[in-house]
């Protein structure tokens, strides 16, 4: 009986591939292998994104956290000075690195490699700049437009809020877009889709809320209740760290899922008139 030449599974007389590990055997060397069948993830869109999201965060956990954390604690501290100094700025900076997280957390998704100094990546001259504020600022200001409408404002707020949630990741993978086209797309994308987005993080959020409950009210219980609290401050620290990065890659799946790396379809040739002979 042969052997696997690469794994050194038993093979059968006359198996081209070996059922271990696909590697071709000497019968079957000219004949490609047959690629595994890859499952895809079952159940509401949501829950599909939850599943691939924790996949790639798997990949490159403690790094993609460092540098999510760094930006968080980057973010705080330009704003903490730009409001003493130029409280406009104070707005603009967030925007600056959320649209450079948005970057960082793409790549997470795909399983690149990411680097701190990315976190800049939308400082570096000045029509990138200028380019990220005017689609973050264009987004903000439709949003808060119509927040305004009385009564039913903060719920057309959030409406809006989910229509334009793949703009930072539009500014990135699509530079050839303005402020006002990105929007747009976001828009025409996420129609339909807007209810799953926000499940994605209704879910989350319902779960931390519920587990903290819990957590405070076993905390009043005598004697013992002191560990509950304790794990419960140990809990809120946990997603204090760790949640921005988890969304950040929810969102960064979502764009992937609506919109990806789809390409304009060029406009079909008109067929040549035929010449008379």
């Amino acid at each position: 009986m042969a052997f696997c030449r690469n794994c050194g599974q038993k093979l059968e007389d006359g198996v081209a591939f070996c059922p271990n590990c696909g590697t071709a055997t000497g019968e079957g060397a000219a004949v490609q292998a047959p690629v595994k069948e890859v499952k895809e993830p079952s159940g509401p869109l949501f829950w599909r994104i939850y599943m691939k999201a924790f996949g790639a965060l798997m990949e490159k956990p403690f790094k993609l956290w460092g540098i999510s954390l760094l930006g968080t604690l980057l973010t705080g501290v330009f704003v903490a000075l730009a409001g003493v100094a130029i409280p406009a700025f104070a707005i603009a900076i967030p925007w600056l690195f959320t649209v450079a997280l948005a970057a960082i957390f793409l790549k997470g998704y795909h399983r690149e490699q990411v680097y701190c100094y990315e976190l800049f990546s939308t400082m570096k001259d000045w029509a990138t700049i200028k380019r990220v504020l005017s689609g973050m600022g264009w987004s903000f200001l439709w949003i808060f437009l119509w927040s305004l409408i009385p009564i039913v404002g903060p719920i057309f707020a959030i409406i809006k809020g989910y229509e334009y949630a793949l703009v930072p990741y539009i500014l990135v993978k699509k530079p050839e877009l303005n402020a006002v086209k990105a929007r747009e797309l976001s828009i025409e994308k996420t129609k339909g889709f807007k209810g799953q987005m926000f499940l994605a993080d209704l879910v989350v959020y319902a779960m931390i809320f519920v587990a903290i409950a819990i957590l405070f009210g076993l905390g009043m219980i005598k004697y013992i209740g002191v560990l509950f609290l304790i794990i419960m401050v140990l809990l809120m620290i946990c997603v204090g760290v760790l949640l921005p990065l988890f969304m950040g890659i929810v969102h960064a799946a979502f764009y992937e899922e609506l919109i990806g790396d789809e390409e304009e379809e060029p406009a079909a040739e008109e067929p040549a008139e035929k010449v008379e002979e």
